[in-house]
């Protein structure tokens, strides 16, 4: 390599150049998180049948369909939840189950199932599940001053959803708060059994006036003609002249004789309050191994766009937005290992004592690190704390590869040899030890590979771009520093001592080793000694070490209070929503300009 290096210097140039292109066009294309992607495969199946107890849901569907879904291979452990009307089943596989084969296997199990599920049920819904996706991005807050929740609902729900479709990286599953539209027909008792009709007879007569009729082409002249029978009501007061059934004499009964239809809404089961105003809010989800940045950013990039699609009177908002904590974490790790990269330089300005070394030093810091870049693109990894902590953590140990190629390049430069000579010779001299030494500290990452679980996803990324900033390091201090000491070094005088403050500092320095050395002659007489307090000392740190807690994460501070209230079962929404206000009244007037936002999420959708 160094031979190479030598004879084709302006390729190893190039070549440096080519890292630090490529690093920032991957740099620019790597998704940012706070964490590495935690990437297993689940699957959630959701079976409905509106109004069943869920005692009953819990017995005749959700049972089955776990008995049913516990077939597929790889099932490592399945969670379900049972409410009334809704079944909800979440298998979670292996690591080493793909996740397509994980749906697939559970979407031909749960249709399989349908055949033995009570009558009514609708088709079970199979999609994939994130268990690392458990809190939104961002809210996307719906709100107007003219507007009613039904209204704002359905703004939402049929509008808004699908419009975030087009937002990269981001998922809108659900619609939270606001009333459901629902046209009802309230008919009186007593007057169906006037004229002898029942409510079945009024389900019959609505479904069968209110149809869609798709009845087929006609061909008339040369033009085909697609022919539908339309016998969809238009408007709520049609629905009052449906002829429920003709009389004996012959007249028609219409639902205006025996009631009437009404614009109205679904029993509300979920009201949402921004900052104890009644709203309606969209949770926006992060697609796996999509950048958490630019998917909120792309959001707020898109609200120009949504609001001209919607009513004037409708107000949008992004709340409780995420990408804050993460960007000023992400930011804050690159602020450190800039500030670590500069005292780095600093260092080695004042014991290396001039500029040409500390230049050519602090250089391949950045290339080193842009290499593991390059590589993160390539395995499918992200910009996370995890990666950025093991920069940060390579720091370090770049330097010494650096170094001890310029230090012996120095050494034969003192020996009178030309300054090509010297970095030739210099370089050679300790390929074996630079290599060792990357060796080494690569195989320490080694054991990573035997981890299972969260562990592997969280401490393999760290492991990969501390190995390749290493593999960067080695090939930059056998090919560039030495090729940039030989042109740096040309008018090298053995004699040139530095001066000024960097020459007292290292005299100091100097100074400092000799007493070094003396003390170590003193220290030899009690070796014994020596040896005792240093057991001493293990023995209390792993005492110590017994005494301190453990967590996987450290504990964090994001600026976010989250409560849960749980009522009595049956409470009605309203009393709920009455308790839920004074709790927010209380932490209103207890946190006062300190609370930026609260939000409350009443009931179940």
């Amino acid at each position: 390599m160094l031979e190479l290096a030598f004879k084709n210097k302006y390729l190893i140039i190039v070549l440096a150049l080519l890292i630090a292109v490529i690093s920032v066009v991957a740099i620019q294309r790597l998704p940012v998180d706070i964490l590495p992607n935690y990437k297993t495969s689940a699957v959630q199946v959701l079976t409905l049948y509106p109004g069943m107890p869920a005692e009953v849901m819990e017995k005749d569907i959700t049972s089955r369909i776990e008995r049913w879904t516990g077939q597929a291979n790889g099932i490592a452990r399945q969670e379900s939840k049972s409410m009334i009307g809704v079944s909800i089943v979440k298998d979670f596989f292996t690591e080493d189950i793909d996740p397509n084969t994980a749906l697939s296997q559970v979407t031909s199990l749960a249709m399989s199932d349908l055949y033995y599920l009570p009558p009514g049920t609708i088709p079970p819904m199979v999609m994939p599940f994130d268990p690392s996706a458990s809190i939104p991005l961002s809210l996307l807050a719906v709100s107007s001053d003219s507007l009613s929740e039904k209204e704002l609902y359905d703004i939402a729900y049929f509008q808004l959803r699908n419009l975030l479709g087009s937002v990269p990286g981001v998922i809108a599953p659900a619609v939270y708060g606001g009333k459901l539209r629902r046209i009802y027909m309230y008919v009186y008792p007593d007057k169906l059994q006037a004229y002898n009709l029942s409510q079945t007879d009024v389900i019959d007569a609505v479904q069968k006036n209110n149809v869609m009729i798709p009845t087929g082409d006609v061909n008339i002249g040369n033009l085909n003609y697609s022919v539908n029978a339309n016998g969809m009501l238009p408007k709520v007061d049609d629905f009052n002249n449906i002829v429920i059934k003709m009389s004996n004499d012959g007249s028609p009964i219409f639902l205006k004789d025996i009631g009437y239809a009404k614009d109205a809404s679904a029993i509300q089961t979920n009201i949402v309050h921004i900052n104890g105003k009644r709203q309606v809010y969209i949770p926006i989800y992060k697609r796996t191994g999509a950048n958490t940045i630019a998917a909120v950013e792309g959001i707020k990039g898109k609200l120009a766009e949504l609001k001209e699609r919607l009513p004037k009177s409708v107000n949008l908002n992004v709340v409780l937005d995420q990408s804050t904590y993460v960007r000023h974490s992400i930011n804050g790790l690159m602020k450190e290992g800039v500030i670590g990269l500069v005292l780095v330089s600093l260092a080695l300005f004042l014991f290396l004592g001039n500029f040409r070394s500390t230049f050519i030093v602090a250089l391949s810091i950045p290339l080193s690190v842009m290499f593991a870049f390059i590589g993160l693109y390539f395995t499918g990894d992200t910009i996370n704390s995890m990666t950025l902590g093991g920069i940060a953590l390579a720091i370090g140990l770049l330097v010494d590869d650096s170094i001890v190629v310029l230090e012996n390049i120095d050494k034969h430069l003192m020996l009178g040899k030309t300054a090509a000579q010297a970095a030739f010779d210099g370089a050679k001299e300790v390929a074996m030890p630079v290599m060792v030494t990357t060796l080494t500290i690569i195989i320490v990452f080694f054991p990573v590979i035997f981890l299972t679980g969260i562990s592997k996803y969280l401490f393999t990324p760290l492991a990969i771009v501390v190995s390749l900033a290493m593999i960067g390091s080695r090939f930059i201090s056998m090919t560039l520093v030495p090729i940039m000491a030989a042109a740096l070094f040309k008018n090298h005088s053995a004699e040139q001592q530095p001066k000024g403050f960097i020459g007292k500092f290292d005299k100091g320095v100097k100074n400092v080793t000799n007493r070094y050395v003396k003390s170590i002659d003193k220290a030899l007489q009690y070796r014994w000694r020596l040896l005792a307090g240093a057991a001493l000392l293990f023995i209390i740190s792993m005492f110590g070490f017994s005494r301190l807690g453990t967590e996987l994460f450290p504990k964090m501070d994001v600026g976010q209070i989250s409560i849960d209230v749980r009522m009595e079962s049956g409470t009605a929404i309203a009393e709920t929503e009455k308790n839920i206000t004074a709790i927010e009244k209380f932490i209103q007037q207890e946190m006062g300009s300190d609370l930026n936002i609260i939000i409350s999420n009443i009931g179940v959708l």
